[in-house]
């Protein structure tokens, strides 16, 4: 067996989203000259039979991404991808037919393997209390992992300018053992959503563009990619679907986190699924199994929402945030900046919780369930990082002085209501919320030392400024259509 084919034939962060710490192509109107590429191809098992997608006219998932509601095939995500972010060039993208909506896979470049060896992967699993704790250090149990960085690969590194180099970095999830479906489905965010047994993260299908990453982005041949130094996979890696069940169902993979198993592309009769199979959040349930999710070569990949309550991921400080020059750009600005933004993410969280039990309109719900997932998660990530940046700084705003932060008074009339008028007043709120929030990352731009703000800080006040802008506008939507 080849080095190529190993990827598949063997069986193929924290919140940063991929691309995090790479350079924007910027904007090349012509196409690039030809290259040939065919030294990084790769043929996956899954694609040398006649189950399954067409692995040379794979759906794109680019139009398939939804903040809205979730849907067979697509992508329910609590947050709209920034055009603005870091990602490929697609100019030289030769594998995406943009015009019919799909991307050949046997025509797109993986990274392929070589010397580079980031140390040994850890998975750790223990249960206890109804809690099943898995700890990882995010570097494959395996051992398989591409010759990073990517920027020893200039055929490659012209298409995806990733200067990632992976390393440990400790995360433990904390989920629940016996697992229930929630009575409507709940919408993914940025970094982990799940963890496999392999010892390394699970992103969703999306890059920080909103774009099918799977599609788009540049990957080894083992599956995974680093956004800095945070290694992880968008789809389930095939090799991993190496130990059917005695029916021929694919065996465990991995767990999201709302508790649920990710199982490898087949089902009973070892027949490969497809999204026809699979319901909203690319799962089903049948006995003795339950509820669980499965992989497919079909955005979304690997779920599409979560069929039960996301739990916390907790990330441990490691070298991608203790690293000075690749996250801590300028602490003097960026450490109070995020220690505002924290305290703003945490009354946009307060507000949200007025929601229950004072409204009746879905939109309204299901806006205030984005906002607690997206900001709790940007809070926790908020903090890790902070961790890792230089206590010294300019000296906090008052909370008060924050713009958008409501006074506790208007919060606790707020309260006071319900129905109808609840909505109009909580919409109102969120949107003066929304618009301190886009504010403050602009400020925190402008002042900021352009030269030595780092593509991770950029990234993530983008992500900040596009994310409420694009919340902002549905809010309008919604006030016009209340009666």
């Amino acid at each position: 067996m080849s080095r190529r084919t190993i990827f598949s034939s063997s069986v193929v962060g924290l919140l940063l989203a991929c691309s995090a710490g790479v350079t924007d192509p910027g904007g090349v109107d012509e196409p690039a000259e030809p290259v040939d590429l065919s030294p990084y191809f790769i043929t996956p098992v899954l694609c040398g039979d006649s189950e399954g997608p067409n692995c040379e006219s794979l759906r794109l998932g680019d139009d398939h991404l939804t903040t809205t509601a979730p849907a067979r095939g697509k992508l329910y995500s609590c947050s709209t991808g920034n055009p603005n972010a870091p990602g490929s060039d697609p100019t030289r993208i030769s594998w995406i037919d943009r015009a019919a909506g799909s991307w050949n896979l046997l025509a797109k470049p993986f990274l392929p393997a070589g010397s580079f060896a980031p140390g040994p992967g850890q998975a750790n699993l223990s249960e206890s209390g109804g809690i099943r704790s898995i700890t990882v250090n995010n570097l494959p149990v395996d051992g398989m992992i591409g010759d990073w960085p990517m920027t020893a690969y200039p055929l490659l590194s012209a298409i995806d300018r990733n200067p990632g180099i992976p390393a440990a970095t400790t995360i433990t999830f904390r989920l629940p053992v016996d697992p229930v479906v929630g009575a409507t489905p709940a919408c993914t965010s940025l970094g982990a959503i799940g963890v496999t047994l392999n010892g390394v993260v699970l992103y969703n299908a999306v890059d920080a563009r909103g774009n099918d990453a799977v599609a788009h982005e540049i990957v080894d041949e083992f599956g995974g990619h680093p956004a800095m130094s945070d290694y992880h996979y968008h789809f389930l890696p095939e090799r991993l679907d190496a130990e059917p069940m005695s029916d021929g169902h694919s065996g465990l993979t991995g767990y999201i986190r709302d508790g649920f198993g990710l199982y490898g592309y087949k089902g009973i009769g070892g027949i490969e699924l497809t999204n026809d199979d699979l319901d909203e959040c690319h799962g089903h349930d049948h006995p003795p199994m339950g509820y669980h999710y499965h992989a497919t070569l079909e955005y979304p990949y690997t779920v599409g929402c979560y069929r039960g309550v996301p739990e916390a991921a907790f990330a441990v400080a490691g070298p991608a945030l203790r690293s000075p020059e690749m996250v801590v750009p300028d602490a003097k600005m960026l450490a109070p900046f995020l220690r505002r933004m924290i305290l703003h993410h945490a009354q946009a969280l307060e507000l949200a919780a007025l929601t229950s039990g004072r409204t009746h309109n879905e939109g309204v719900r299901r806006l205030a369930e984005r906002i607690m997932i997206s900001q709790s998660e940007e809070i926790r990530f908020m903090e890790s990082w902070l961790r890792g940046v230089a206590a010294s700084g300019a000296p906090d705003t008052p909370e008060h002085a924050m713009p958008g932060m409501l006074p506790a008074e208007r919060i606790e009339r707020l309260g006071g209501t319900s129905g109808g008028t609840f909505d109009r007043l909580f919409l109102e709120a969120m949107m003066e919320h929304h618009r301190g929030a886009i504010e403050m990352a602009r400020v925190y731009r402008d002042h900021s030392e352009s030269s030595s703000m780092g593509a991770a800080a950029n990234w993530f006040v983008l992500h900040v400024e596009a994310e409420q802008a694009a919340e902002s506008a549905r809010m309008r939507e919604m006030l016009k259509s209340l009666p």
